[in-house]
């Protein structure tokens, strides 16, 4: 049983069953069970007069919440044929009375959107709203979070590939991995979207989604550059970015691409820069401290490091560099100082172990 099923078996103590008298005006519905949500019978049962005044409706949901609880249910057959028999387009009954009631019984919302998909999976309007609720409950439930996203993904990707046109599915694509941090991605569906989309409206309100993403996405393909070793494209996206907006993420990410380059007075102006703009991450310290050392500047990068080291105190790759520093100018002691501060860490890896004491026997430190 897939994970996304299991969860929906944990409510089927919202579930009660009643028999409708062989009297009743309802014949279908006397040969079987009936599923009621607990919910829906407890405000529309007054003085025990349910059976003689029953709510055609209360059963209909109660059967459509039913099979999303178990779509495997023992008489999922005969609740089809019931909710078949009595409501035209299952999708539209099921959008219509989720999105009424979205607001003050979500989860009432999302049993019967989830119902109306497994009677039918191509109504592609009921489709997406099941996935547009679904998703967001991964910031809800922990335990469940892979599953509600994935199950989002497919069934939203499903929709496109039964009707590559339709905008809804892509514009919710967008929202999905932009909550994600995948801006890449959340870009190119909002923009797939907006060519989809006729509403003036609508194209504004994608319009704006794309705006709050886009330097976000910008870096992501600066990233994607820099991982790909291609550092001459990221240079291009990076500095694009900054001639529109100063950010200290951006101003890392470039240093970092010109210094594999080799264009350290670049790097480190884009490192100062990073500074400037409230850069705070262990990771702009050590760069900056790598691309002064290569050109000539050990005392500045100590320097540096020893500013990393105030914000971000026992980092075990700030001081290992400031101990090689140490090392390049002679200054021995100080760097038996960092060794032996090194040396004290529990956690300290593997790799700077090993180099620690490759340096203690080349250098002699006891």
């Amino acid at each position: 049983m897939a994970k996304i099923d299991q969860y929906f078996l944990n409510f089927t103590d919202k579930l009660g069953y009643i028999d409708l008298k062989k009297e009743s005006s309802y014949d279908l519905l006397n040969k079987t069970p009936l599923a009621l949500y607990t919910e829906d019978l407890s405000e529309n049962v007054i003085n025990g007069e349910f059976e003689n005044k029953i709510n055609l409706d209360i059963i209909l949901d109660g059967l459509i919440m039913n099979l999303a609880i178990d779509k495997d249910f023992k008489y999922k057959d005969a609740y089809i044929k019931i909710i078949e028999n009595y409501i035209k387009n299952i999708g539209a009954y099921a959008t219509q009375k989720a999105l009424k009631n979205l607001e003050n019984k979500t989860e009432k919302s999302l049993l019967l959107l989830r119902g109306a998909y497994i009677i039918n999976p191509f109504d592609k309007y009921n489709a997406y709203n099941y996935a547009r609720i679904l998703w967001p409950k991964a910031y809800e439930d922990t335990e469940y979070k892979d599953e509600f996203i994935k199950e989002s993904l497919r069934i939203l990707q499903d929709i496109i590939s039964q009707d590559e046109d339709f905008p809804l599915s892509y514009y919710e694509l967008g929202n999905i991995y932009a909550n994600l941090g995948e801006y890449i991605k959340a870009r190119s569906y909002y923009e797939n979207a907006l060519q989809r989309t006729k509403d003036i409206e609508a194209q504004n309100e994608i319009r704006d989604k794309i705006k709050m993403i886009f330097d976000n996405a910008e870096i992501e393909e600066g990233l994607y550059y820099i991982g790909k070793g291609n550092f001459d494209r990221a240079i291009q996206i990076l500095t694009r970015l900054l001639s529109k907006t100063k950010r200290a993420d951006a101003y890392y990410y470039l240093g970092v691409a010109y210094q594999n380059v080799g264009q350290y007075e670049n790097s480190i102006l884009a490192f100062e820069n990073s500074l400037e703009k409230g850069g705070e991450f262990r990771e702009l310290y050590n760069d900056y401290s790598i691309s002064l050392y290569a050109i000539e500047k050990p005392i500045d990068a100590i320097e540096i490091i020893n500013q990393g080291l105030k914000k971000y105190p026992e980092d075990p790759r700030m001081i290992y560099n400031r101990l090689q520093i140490n090392l390049s100018l002679n200054n021995i002691n100080k760097a038996k100082e960092d060794i032996e501060n090194l040396e004290s860490y529990d956690d300290l890896s593997d790799e700077l172990s090993t180099n620690l004491q490759i340096i203690k026997e080349q250098y002699k430190i006891n």
